[in-house]
């Protein structure tokens, strides 16, 4: 209530001579400032600066709270979006764990607990800025996106200030025109406090022209002419008491206010206040002078002792709802939350965090509240790490026939030679030999083949032995019947091979002496009638010998 009822003495509009209406809020120690002009994230920041203050930070509920009371000053229905001083510069990377995700404000302040990011900004390390939107007024959440730094918006400015002095006083016909530190143009106000360094320019009907300036004097803030100013002329402590508020005493032409005991003139010496019994050691924090009495006031976030002077922190870590189900760590006129492992700070609120996103498991994640798993594929089970996962050796369990050969994530069951993997995978069958003496095994070609058949890692599964199979020959049993068959077939071979030639000679040589045998009988024919000599053949003598032979047996 005191944050507020400060707000509503403070809160005032300026209007520049460019013609765009700005607003302007002031509490005790600042001045926020709303420029309803278009331009570029730099810009604006700059614009701050170079007037004593910096775009506005919303650090915490508070900050928020007094941006959206200023921002309900422009009495605007359409939607509008303002820079504020969060940025993520130029090599920093978005950080999705923590609260401003990697941005920094810009006014140089440690990282604060509180958001409100309408959505997570974008996986990056490019330059981005931040950007609040106000719809309307009955919408009062003020929620943060991030974008390019380009593009033009409008701003708010934040300005610190030491102290404030009261508003000047006229006592005619007039006006007074204020120039705040953090303004460029002179700018009309009607606020009952200005900040340290405000110039005051009265300009009065009688053509008189006054300045004044807010300083710091003896630990008080003060004008450097008080005042009052345009005072008219003639005045008499007769027609209405002079304007004087207690006692009005005649000075020649001029009247002149005295207050009662216990009172003091006021800047425009016309009103009384009470004597201002606040010191340094009056309030541990700040005094205010009331009607009767003063009265220590309490910052956000403290409350004032039972001795009415010293303000204690309020831990409001001790509201039950404070933070919810996650830690909640008191500050110094505050408090934050820490949302635990797992978590991740949005809004406000902590959401579970997904894990599996950058997970370190080797094979499969699985996503929980709060945590994650890792899982592994069938053949294989987690190691001690409980990240990577190892082969599971399924021949140290599964029983095989004769062999178990261990493979990543599953395993093979062996046949022994002559037999092959039956078509169910869960035995094995002899090979079958065709007439020829080759063995095949289906339409297999010839060879000896020693079949494997892979397993799952499901239910262990054995290679079983049908009962009309003959029993499996032993290594030396199988050799020799091997050997058997190798010697058998070289002996065919130097038969035919010695056979088969001779054959050949002999079915030439008979062909040969037939036909010579018929040339002959042909030849003695014709001989005997005509009479013809006998003439050599040419022939070797012994094939001759040889035909001769053949011709008497023929004979």
């Amino acid at each position: 209530m005191p944050l507020i009822f400060q707000l509503l003495l403070l809160i005032t509009g300026f209007g520049g001579f460019n013609g765009v209406r700005d607003e302007t809020m002031c509490t005790l120690n600042a001045c926020y400032t709303v420029y309803m002009e278009k331009v570029s994230f730099d810009k604006a920041n700059q614009r701050c600066f170079h007037n004593g203050g910096y775009l506005m930070t919303l650090r915490n509920k508070e900050e928020e709270e007094i941006l959206h009371s200023l921002l309900l000053l422009i009495q605007k229905n359409n939607s509008q979006q303002f820079w504020i001083g969060l940025k993520l510069h130029r090599g920093d990377c978005v950080l999705a764990d923590k609260p401003l995700r990697g941005f920094k404000w810009v006014s140089g302040e440690a990282d604060s607990q509180y958001s409100n990011w309408n959505k997570d900004p974008v996986d990056t390390c490019t330059e981005r800025c931040v950007r609040v939107s106000y719809n309307s007024p009955d919408e009062d959440q003020l929620t943060w996106t991030a974008g390019a730094c380009k593009g033009p918006l409008f701003s708010v400015c934040k300005f610190y200030f030491k102290g404030m002095c009261s508003a000047l006083h006229l006592l005619g016909s007039g006006y007074i025109s204020y120039m705040a530190p953090f303004s460029e143009d002179p700018l009309e106000s009607e606020m009952k406090s200005l900040p340290l360094g405000t110039y005051a320019k009265v300009s009065c009907t009688d053509q008189q022209e006054h300045f004044s300036v807010c300083i710091q004097k003896n630990e008080i803030y003060q004008w450097t002419v008080p005042g009052p100013f345009c005072q008219p002329e003639n005045v008499k402590c007769a027609q209405n008491n002079g304007g004087c508020e207690h006692i009005c005493q005649q000075d020649s032409d001029q009247v002149k206010c005295i207050c009662n005991q216990g009172y003091d003139l006021e800047d425009n010496g016309l009103s009384c206040k009470i004597q201002d019994v606040c010191t340094s050691d009056t309030c541990e924090y700040e005094c205010i002078v009331g009607e009767l009495e003063h009265i220590c006031i309490c910052p956000i976030g403290f409350e004032l002792d039972a001795n009415l002077h010293n303000c204690s922190d309020i831990d409001e870590c001790q509201e039950s709802d404070a933070c919810s189900t996650h830690f909640c760590i008191n500050t110094a006129g505050s408090y934050m939350c820490a949302c635990r492992e797992g978590f991740r700070m949005n809004q406000g609120n902590c959401h579970d965090l997904d894990e599996c996103v950058h997970s370190k498991c080797s094979q499969s994640c699985l996503n929980t509240i709060g945590s994650f798993s890792c899982c592994c594929e069938k053949g294989f089970t987690l190691s001690e790490d409980g990240y990577s996962c190892e082969d599971i050796n399924e021949c140290a369990t599964v029983r095989c026939p004769l062999k178990c050969i261990n493979t990543e994530g599953s395993f093979i069951c062996g046949c022994p030679e002559g037999f092959h993997v039956h078509s169910t995978g869960t035995k094995c069958t002899p090979d079958v030999t065709d007439a020829r003496g080759y063995e095949s095994v289906g339409q297999e070609t010839p060879g000896n083949i020693t079949e494997t058949v892979p397993m799952t890692t499901g239910e262990p599964q054995t290679i079983s032995t049908p009962k009309d199979m003959p029993v499996p020959l032993t290594p030396s049993n199988t050799s020799l019947y091997a050997s058997a068959k190798v010697v058998n077939s070289r002996v065919l071979i130097c038969v035919l091979g010695s056979v088969i030639p001779l054959l050949l000679l002999v079915t030439v040589t008979l062909t040969i002496a037939v036909v010579r045998c018929r040339r002959l009988r042909k030849e003695a024919k014709k001989s005997a009638t005509d009479s013809y000599c006998w003439v050599s053949s040419g022939f070797n003598p012994r094939l001759e010998k040889l035909y001769e032979s053949i011709l008497t047996d023929d004979l």
